[in-house]
This record gives structure tokens, C-alpha cells and sequence, in this order.
């Protein structure tokens, strides 16, 4: 009889602060299966998938068994672990920018599968793979660093890099939380088509549901629910299972009435953003004009690599247009000065995409979200410190979270929920989030949404970009469309204060199409 893909027996995790990460788990992958684990963050999806891997930290105590293929991966040593990554084992890690070395280039990251193992890539190979999945001018692509990429792109990139030798298992970790729905599909797709087995970790159930056989519940480091797809999706029995179904579907936030006269706390008119490499030029941003009002959520929707990111990052003044104007409140951004421009300290606080790096790894949660506070002047105690970081965690579900621990310890959801709160502490005129709920589970999401829903309705103009539609559309006052570097979707403004012309100017304002 053939042996499972994956068989997990009573899998116990403790870290070295006593916390329990898993508590006696048993799972079974058959060979071909495709098997979904989901679950609010925080509940041990990730750490069943280093402990497979043998990534846990070295202080981590793990008993039970973990065999692939019939090999008990925790009695192997390093070096025979090791060799199973790639032929035997892929992994699509859930954050793709910390899986890179910043200072090599996309090819070299890909063709880590063949030369990891002593072997060349065939001629052409990775290029070929990139342009499957999707990736635009693939061959000068390639030779960009991965700081250069969108994060679905290179989402993309890594799910071709772990998938290139077919391996008996490929264990994903929301591999596709920062892909459009569209890209999405085609991304589970590939790994289906080139995986014997696939352990798919994701908060979107509906996904999960599309691409599996069976989904695996877990709550607390326990699994406490399990059926075929379609039939937990349509009939969740525990409590868990039924909350996160509920929470799958976005229900339409109440924002309080829009001010049309309300002062704009951004603008933008006609700016263009281009990056050069080698030979090639790429038009990220090309002649966007955008205002946002203080108390109105602006959502961005597009596919991977249509300029979104960096149109957030203009508006924030984090990145210098090559043309046009960016204003915060009536403050020029970009004058003679090299450095941006801003109102006061903390106007704009920014939400990044990814979460993890965005936390400085040697700081304690308390201490990176009261930080902004500091800035502004606050003179507050530590114990006092502690006290507003844990007030204001409740409020995004954290509740309970010991505010000393270490953004390492913390899921990529968690981190995103810290990252959301220390953002909105400051008091700030402007909130810009990209991908702000990619990396949590669907009922963190709709805690977060709710947040920046709330935040909007004291006074705060909040800019958001998600490949989430259905959930932005929820909370958002109007959703604007980006393709190829161009903003869709509404009339650009005309203001005299940017562009110099006459009259009075055009409120922007759309409704959700």
C-alpha cells in the first residue's frame, strides 16, 4: 500500500516561553490529496507547517511524529533533511520579500531549486515558468532584485521556484495573499498541476474550498473540525468553523453621511513613475490624479504589478513621482528639498504589505506600537505604555496578547493587526494600508476593516489598497480601478492649487461600481 504524502501523529509544540502552538494534532495527507488547514491567527497553521519543515526555533519542544513519504522527518539530521527540500518537499513560504535576499536577483532566488541541489537549470526554464504564471516581460524581470517586484508577483515567483521538480508534497502558506482572485485560482492551479500532494494553509475559505478535497479546522493548536470542502463550507458543526464562515462573507459597513465639503487631506495630479533596468523601462504610475477627503475610505483595487503599491507610496510621500504634484493637506510633498514634506509629524502613518519587516524584530510589541506616541511628544511610563498597547490591541481581537512578546513570535496576521493599531494610535490626518487584511483570517479581516471603517468616521482619510474587492467594497466610500499604471474609474480632478488651471474644482466622489 502506498504510503501517505503526510502523516501527522499526536504533534505537540511548546516554544520556550511555555506558549502551546500545538497540542497533539493528527493529520493525514494521502498521496495526491489536496488537504486545507484554516483558522483564525494565531492558531498554530504555520507552526505545523516549520514543524514539518524543521524550521522551528531551536528552543521549541516537538514530540510526536511527523513522516513523509513514510520517513520520520524529526529523526532525520540536518543534512538529510535538507535534501528532501524541493525533490520531496516544496514550500511556498507566507511572505515572500523575508524568503529573498534583497541583494539577488529574482533568477537567482528560482534557480535555487536546481543549484540548492548541485544542478543547473535547463536553458530557459525559469524564464518559461515566470511567463506562465503570468509575470510580464519575464526575461528582464528575472534580472531585477526582489525589492523591485510587487508582492504577488513574487508570490508568483515562489510558487515556480518550489513547484520546479514536482515534489511528493508541497506545503503552501497563503501563497496567494497578496494575488487578485483571479491570479489566485491560476496560482492554486499550478500548484495542483505540478504537486503529488498539497497541504494548503489560507484564511479564504471560498478558496480553500475551490482548490481541496478535505479542510482541517484549527482552534488553539487543536483541530476541531474536519470534512470534505464543500461540506464544511455548506454545514460547519463547531463554533469556530461557523464563525469563520460567517465572517467569509463581507457584510456592508455603516459609514456615517460623506461630507462632500469636507478638506482634502491628499492630492495628486498627474503623477508618473517609471523604473529603468538595463535597457527596459517600466511605467508603474503614469498621470494619476487622486484626492482623498479627511472621513471618506478610498479603496484601489487592480491586478499584481498595475502600479498600486506605488501610487500608495507617492501619496504617502515615501517615493518621489519622476512628474507631478503630491500635496498633503496644502504642504508640498516634493519641493527643493530632498527629503519630503509633511504638515506635522505622524499626518500620514502608513500600513505596509508586509507586516513583519514593517515591526522591528528587537523590539517588544509594546514598545513598536507606542512608538508614534513618542514621536508626537507624549511623556508616558512604561507601565503606562503597556497599558495603552494592550487597550488599543483589544480592539483589533488581540485581546490578551502578551505585549512584551517579539513580532517573531507573532503570526504574519498578528503582525498585520499590530501593524494596523500602531498606524492609528499617532492620530493621523491620512492612513495609508496596503493589503492591510491579505494576511488575516476572515473574521481578523472584518475587525480591521471595521477599524479603518471607524477611524474614517472620527475624521480620518484613509487610502486603502487590497486584492480583497468584496471585502474593501464593504467598507470603502468608492473603489477606484488601476490597469497598467493608470487610475480607472473616476474623472481626474481639475484644482487650480496643482495644475494651475481656473474654476472651481471637481469633487471626485463615485460610487462603489
Amino acid at each position: 500500500m502506498t504510503s501517505p504524502a503526510l502523516q501527522v501523529e499526536t504533534l505537540t509544540v511548546r516554544h520556550s516561553n511555555g506558549h502551546l502552538a500545538l497540542d497533539g494534532v493528527e493529520l493525514t495527507v494521502p498521496a495526491g490529496a489536496r488537504i486545507g488547514v484554516v483558522g483564525a491567527s494565531g492558531c498554530g497553521k504555520t507552526t505545523l507547517l516549520r514543524a514539518v519543515l524543521g524550521l522551528l526555533p531551536p528552543a521549541a519542544e516537538v514530540t510526536g511524529r511527523i513522516l513523509v513519504g513514510g520517513r520520520d522527518v524529526l529523526a532525520l539530521s540536518t543534512r538529510e533533511r535538507r535534501a528532501l527540500l524541493g525533490p520531496v518537499i516544496g514550500y511556498v513560504a507566507q511572505d515572500p520579500f523575508a524568503a529573498c535576499d534583497p541583494l539577488r536577483s529574482v533568477r537567482h532566488h528560482v534557480g535555487e531549486a536546481w543549484t540548492a541541489h548541485g544542478r543547473r537549470p535547463p536553458p530557459g526554464a525559469i524564464v518559461d515558468a515566470l511567463a506562465r504564471v503570468g509575470i510580464p516581460a519575464p526575461q528582464v524581470r528575472a534580472g531585477q532584485r526582489p525589492y523591485q517586484w510587487s508582492g504577488g508577483m513574487l508570490q508568483r515567483a515562489t510558487t515556480v521556484a518550489a513547484t520546479a521538480h514536482g515534489p511528493l508534497l508541497t506545503l503552501a502558506d497563503e501563497p496567494t495573499s497578496a494575488l487578485d482572485a483571479d491570479l489566485a485560482d491560476d496560482a492554486l492551479e499550478l500548484l495542483v498541476r505540478t504537486s503529488s500532494a498539497l497541504l494548503l494553509v489560507s484564511h479564504d475559505l471560498a478558496l480553500v474550498a475551490r482548490h481541496t478535497d478535505h479542510i482541517v479546522v484549527l482552534s488553539d493548536g487543536q483541530i476541531v473540525e474536519e470534512n470534505l470542502s464543500h461540506t464544511l463550507l455548506c454545514s460547519p458543526v463547531h463554533n469556530v468553523t461557523r464563525a469563520l464562515v460567517r465572517a467569509a462573507r463581507p457584510r456592508p459597513l455603516s459609514p456615517l453621511p460623506a461630507r462632500p465639503d469636507a478638506p482634502a487631506v491628499a492630492r495628486v495630479h498627474q503623477a508618473r513613475r517609471s523604473y529603468r533596468v538595463g535597457p527596459a523601462t517600466t511605467t508603474a504610475v503614469d498621470g494619476v490624479c487622486l484626492r482623498v477627503r479627511a472621513g471618506e475610505v478610498v479603496g484601489i483595487v487592480g491586478a499584481s504589478g498595475s502600479g498600486k503599491s506605488t501610487l500608495l507610496r507617492i501619496v504617502a510621500g515615501m517615493e518621489r513621482p519622476d512628474a507631478g504634484t503630491v500635496l498633503l493637506g496644502d504642504t508640498p510633498v516634493w519641493g527643493r528639498s530632498r527629503a519630503p514634506q509633511t504638515p506635522r509629524p505622524g499626518y500620514v502613518m502608513p500600513v505596509f504589505q508586509n507586516p513583519v519587516s514593517s515591526l522591528d524584530a528587537r523590539w517588544s510589541i509594546w514598545r513598536s506600537v507606542t512608538e508614534p506616541l513618542v514621536l508626537r511628544g507624549a511623556r508616558l511610563s512604561r507601565t503606562q505604555r503597556r497599558d495603552r498597547a494592550r487597550a488599543e490591541l483589544a480592539a483589533v481581537g488581540l485581546d490578551g496578547l502578551d505585549v512584551d512578546r517579539l513580532p517573531g513570535s507573532l503570526s504574519v496576521g498578528q503582525c498585520q493587526r499590530v501593524a494596523v493599531v500602531r498606524a492609528l494610535i499617532a492620530e493621523p490626518a491620512l492612513v495609508v494600508a496596503d493589503e492591510p487584511t491579505a494576511s488575516l483570517d476572515v473574521e481578523a479581516a472584518a475587525t480591521v476593516a471595521a477599524y479603518l471603517r471607524s477611524a474614517a468616521d472620527r475624521g480620518v482619510g484613509v487610502l486603502v489598497v487590497s486584492h480583497d474587492e468584496p471585502r474593501l467594497r464593504s467598507y470603502a466610500d468608492r473603489v477606484l480601478r488601476m490597469r497598467e499604471g493608470k487610475l480607472c474609474g473616476a474623472p481626474a480632478p481639475v484644482d487650480p492649487t496643482l495644475s494651475g488651471a481656473t474654476g472651481s474644482p471637481r469633487d471626485p466622489r463615485t460610487p462603489p461600481r
